[in-house]
């Protein structure tokens, strides 16, 4: 793959490896496979290596873990570094996985997601998240209602997980076939106010409400309470749904 290539018609932007050969913007080498952050909020984001691939490894500061843990719940706040700008409608993709650090409440489930939309200087997002321990794959598998609550879409300001789940039972969370600790791929289509959401080329959520379709912002790396989450081969192609 070249260093750069400039196919304005197509623009895609890539962080990682090819993706059907055509690239807008390569904003790593070509070698690299780890996203770069361009702003980071509430958390940290490291290089490293994890499960046989260099990746980046985000978690919660201190201090905002600290919060979470004397307060009731972080729920939408933008724990989140961004890697790619001015984004309203396409495809975001990333191989994600996630481990509980240890550091956060006994109900940390391994929080690790995909944010677009994200405006106001973090102060609003939408977010799709995988919950790692309440995945279908986990042996043993966690019991109802925590097995059918493995993905889930959420906006902020206004519409935390647990406003759609009072509200609208079922609605913006839904079972995957997913484990904590291993590489899973999280795809997101997006066009206008709606969302598709893959896991491992599988459908897993819809969403037709969009809180901010059609927002021209950042896209970023998410994690939740006592969460470590890892990132890779993370691509957004603006257009291409």
């Amino acid at each position: 793959m070249a260093a750069t290539l400039a196919v304005s018609m197509q623009r895609r932007t890539l962080i990682g490896g090819p993706l059907f050969g055509v690239i807008a913007a390569t904003l790593l080498p070509a070698h690299a496979d780890t996203p770069r952050p361009t702003a980071a909020n509430l958390v940290t984001a490291t290089p490293t290596t994890w499960n046989g691939h260099d990746c980046l490894a985000v978690e919660l500061t201190d201090a905002e873990q600290a919060l979470r843990l004397n307060t009731q719940g972080g729920g939408n706040r933008p724990s989140i570094a961004t890697v790619a700008p001015a984004f309203a409608d396409g495809v975001i993709e990333a191989s994600v996985a996630g481990v509980l650090t240890g550091r956060g409440a006994p109900d940390d489930r391994g929080f690790v997601g995909l944010s677009f939309h994200i405006g106001d200087g973090f102060l609003s997002h939408e977010t799709v998240y995988l919950r790692m321990t309440n995945g279908r794959l986990n042996v043993p598998p966690p019991p109802a209602p925590r097995i059918d609550r493995a993905i889930q879409y959420v906006a902020d300001p206004g519409f935390h997980f647990s406003d759609s789940r009072e509200r609208f039972p079922g609605r913006y969370e839904k079972g995957a076939d997913i484990a904590l600790g291993r590489w899973h791929r999280l795809r997101l289509e997006i066009g206008g106010a709606r969302l598709r959401a893959l896991v491992d080329g599988i459908e897993v959520l819809v969403v037709d409400d969009l809180r901010f379709a059609g927002r021209r912002a950042p896209v970023g790396l998410f994690v939740g309470d006592g969460s470590r989450g890892y990132f890779r081969d993370v691509v957004v192609a603006a257009g291409q749904t």
